[in-house]
């Protein structure tokens, strides 16, 4: 998390504190990118870096997190846009974030994000915008849940827990999908129907009906 001191500073220095490690992200992973590459880009000392964040991590979450604000509100969008349909509304949104992520300006900092994604990022640039990231709750305050925008009746699960977890798993499979999409160098559109495919199998199964053992064991 940024220290107050960070939120203190005036725009113009954070913007640049933000864009010199948006340069240094995007050329490099977050294992080689390096802090002396960053205060160079921003024009700081490594002093002062310090005095803003922990560690070249703790500044890297917090880009992730600046985008995952914007991902909390295409998700709400979508369901929306459904009526609550949980199958429909993940269809859109796994359509609108996919070219989002892969139509961004930002292209490089989420390809070079994707391609070396371990689990901890993958849990990082996803998983929380189902409740907003907590980082970014004093700049953007965020009333509406995901949970409240689907018809729960329509999912398998009691609790707002359970369902949490469903939608989580749902984004693990998005962001594999388009881990796979930037590994495999696809298009947006070959990606978008990959992801439209997986989500399919996750809702409505990939097994077939067995009719005639049925229609048998009715007899």
């Amino acid at each position: 998390m940024p220290t107050h001191t960070f939120f203190n500073l005036p725009e113009s220095k954070r913007q640049r504190l933000i864009d010199g490690a948006m340069k240094e992200f995007t050329a490099k992973s977050l294992n080689e990118a390096s802090i002396s590459n960053i205060v160079k880009n921003a024009g700081i000392s490594r002093g002062s870096f310090y005095q803003y964040f922990e560690n070249k991590k703790d500044l890297y979450y917090f880009l992730i997190g600046k985008f995952k604000y914007n991902y909390h509100k295409l998700m709400i969008k979508s369901f929306k846009e459904a009526d609550g349909d949980f199958y429909k509304g993940y269809c859109t949104f796994g359509e609108k974030y996919i070219k989002y992520i892969m139509d961004s300006e930002k292209f490089g900092f989420f390809e070079n994000m994707y391609l070396h994604m371990n689990y901890q990022i993958n849990q990082e640039s996803g998983a929380n915008i189902i409740t907003a990231p907590s980082n970014l709750k004093k700049e953007h305050p965020v009333n509406e849940r995901v949970l409240e925008a689907i018809k729960r009746e329509q999912v398998k699960a009691c609790t707002d827990q359970e369902l949490i977890s469903i939608i989580r798993y749902i984004l693990n499979i998005l962001n594999d999908t388009i881990m796979e999409g930037f590994w495999k160098e696809l298009s947006i559109e070959e990606t978008q129907q990959l992801f439209a495919k997986r989500l399919k199998w996750m809702t409505q199964g990939v097994l077939k009906e067995k009719r005639n053992e049925r229609e048998e064991d009715k007899v």
